[in-house]
């Protein structure tokens, strides 16, 4: 009974947890290195600050949301490191 409520209730959803949110890290990576690229073609090409601001503002947003996602996705390991700790330290 406690090996099914730990899985449950801890270890089946930080694996779900590192699933979903490991997947939509990959997808901001994806958007950041686009986006990084489109900034360094723009940086060596137009001397318009405006322009680079506004790449530059769109490059920041991807990797503050890749950190995020980052975050969440080593929050729901943790969760399941401690669910598996659980687990082992009952027997």
């Amino acid at each position: 009974m406690r090996y099914t409520m730990l899985a449950l209730l801890i270890i089946l959803p930080g694996a779900a947890g590192i699933a979903i949110f490991g997947h939509f890290a990959l997808i901001d990576w994806n958007a950041l290195q686009e986006t990084y690229q489109s900034y360094e073609a723009i940086a060596q090409s137009s001397s318009d600050l405006s322009t680079l601001f506004k790449v530059e503002t769109q490059q920041n947003i991807h990797r503050i949301n890749l950190f995020a996602e980052g975050v969440w996705t080593l929050l729901s390991a943790i969760l399941v490191a401690i669910g598996i700790h659980g687990i082992f330290t009952s027997i």
